[in-house]
């Protein structure tokens, strides 16, 4: 009998688990192009390229790698809130739509949140340990950011005197 009513309670719970998955409280965070260049338009080096994408572009692009917990509700509400946000904060994949101004920002917001270790996140490291960075990788990322800054506004400059501003 106990058996009976857990074996209904547990097929209750899995079929609102699985209808519950097609719910998409943040819209439909999957249907994004997944090929376009992450940073197209700035000059990037390999080293921290690959740092970015193997340790921020889960959060911070379309190129997400999905795995198979993220497909059950509650975990897919889970992540795609978490990419939903990074997204909306900075999404690597539309940096060439961003103002120059507003990639010179970003550039300081990504030294800084990498330095402090507020990205990735704690919970992010705890569930992928192989996406910590290193203290060697901050430097990169950081002493990049700074290159990438001073690069972007230069050419601001340079484009605002040909304008005549």
């Amino acid at each position: 009998m106990v058996s009976r009513i857990v074996a209904t309670y547990g097929g209750l719970l899995l079929a609102a688990a699985v209808g519950l998955s097609f719910v998409h409280p943040w819209g439909d965070l999957r249907n994004v192009d997944r090929h376009s260049e992450l940073f197209l338009g700035s000059e990037v080096p390999l080293e921290v390229r690959q740092v970015l994408d193997r340790k921020c572009a889960d959060c911070h692009s379309n190129r997400t790698y999905w795995p198979v917990y993220s497909r059950l509700a509650p975990g897919t509400w889970l992540m795609e809130h978490d990419v939903s946000e990074g997204r909306t904060a900075l999404n690597f994949s539309r940096w060439h739509e961003m103002r120059a101004d507003e990639q010179i920002d970003a550039l300081s917001r990504i030294a800084a949140e990498v330095r402090s270790e507020e990205m990735p996140p704690t919970a992010y490291t705890m569930m992928h340990p192989g996406r910590h960075i290193s203290d060697e990788e901050k430097q990169k990322v950081a002493a990049w950011a700074r290159v990438e800054r001073r690069r972007i506004r230069a050419a601001s400059e340079s484009q605002k005197e040909i304008n005549g501003q």
